[in-house]
């Protein structure tokens, strides 16, 4: 399947076809494909490289002014989990990570010792740091071994199939690092900015917060947010920056996350009417980050078929 074109929540392909991008570009496309207002940030765009974190662009520097809290950049997911699992360490000086079963934090060594995927795992099965605590999604995990630094969960589990965990699961987590002087870090990559019809999902309990995907417009760019704002000190660690790509904060990337910042707000409360659409229908998940159970494919998708023709013909 080769894309050859893509505007708004349309995707045309080189055979003709055209399809409904019900994945949004896997949670990038969050204000559409194409959108005019990202391109003409892009466009007008004096720098389009710096030099990571020895030399910001003037818009890198206003896009992190627009955060609401401090925040270390990346460029893809991994970066920000991986930021804040070395920042947990920091903190801690402990090993351990207490992680779930069906959680996807990325494919970079640290980030896929917390991913529960075994298929991605076993190969590097040697080299994975840890030691990890596998628990239950959506269940207390009792009291946190005593070797741990964090916990990272994410909020709405997207590639284990949209699984949303009980009401209070996030708070019982909180409740869990406190006792134990442990950080909680919320992996809100994919259901944040906007996917489950919050634009923080999990900061209200959380040390960081890990932001990416929709957050760059379409260009790759993420980061950790250090909701616990001492958290950033912790990385003086000497003139250089120990973590660090060239591009992080890329100026592109930081012109589209300012557009993102400012309109998906606007959009929250759409979000959620349309998630209401795929609720009836019985599909997975919060909001729009949804996954359809195999067993009711037919029926569920006959369902949702005339609401969004309708919800999308504009």
């Amino acid at each position: 399947m080769i894309w050859a074109k893509a505007e708004g929540c349309r995707v045309t392909l080189t055979d003709g076809r055209e399809l409904l991008d019900l994945s949004g570009g896997f949670g990038v496309a969050a204000l559409g494909h194409r959108d005019p207002r990202i391109l003409e940030a892009w466009r007008t765009q004096e720098v389009v490289h710096a030099l990571g974190d020895l030399a910001d662009a003037e818009v890198t520097v206003r896009f992190r002014a627009a955060l609401p809290w401090p925040a270390k950049l990346g460029v893809t997911g991994e970066d920000a989990v991986e930021i804040a699992l070395r920042t947990a360490h920091l903190a801690t000086g402990r090993p351990g990570i207490v992680a779930f079963d069906g959680a996807y934090h990325g494919t970079g060594l640290l980030a896929l010792a917390a991913t529960g995927f075994e298929q991605f795992r076993a190969p590097w099965q040697q080299w994975l740091p840890g030691p990890v605590h596998r628990r239950a999604f959506g269940e207390d995990p009792g009291p946190l071994p005593a070797d741990s630094a964090c916990v990272i969960v994410e909020p709405v589990q997207g590639r284990a199939g949209s699984r949303v965990p009980p009401a209070g699961f996030l708070e019982t987590l909180r409740g869990r690092c406190d006792e134990a002087g442990a950080l909680l870090v919320v992996d809100a990559i994919y259901a944040g900015l906007g996917r489950v019809g919050e634009l923080w999902p999990g900061a209200d309990v959380a040390d960081i917060l890990c932001i990416g995907k929709a957050l760059g417009g379409g260009l790759p760019l993420s980061a950790a947010l250090f909701v616990d704002e001492d958290l950033e000190q912790l990385w003086q660690l000497g003139d250089a920056d120990a973590y660090t790509h060239t591009h992080v904060g890329n100026p592109l990337a930081c012109a589209a996350a300012l557009v993102v910042l400012e309109e998906v707000p606007k959009l929250l409360d759409h979000v959620t009417a349309m998630g209401e659409i795929f609720e009836r229908a019985d599909w997975a998940g919060r909001g729009l980050l949804r996954a359809l159970p195999a067993a009711r494919t037919t029926r569920s998708s006959a369902a949702c078929s005339s609401s969004l023709q309708a919800s999308t013909a504009r």
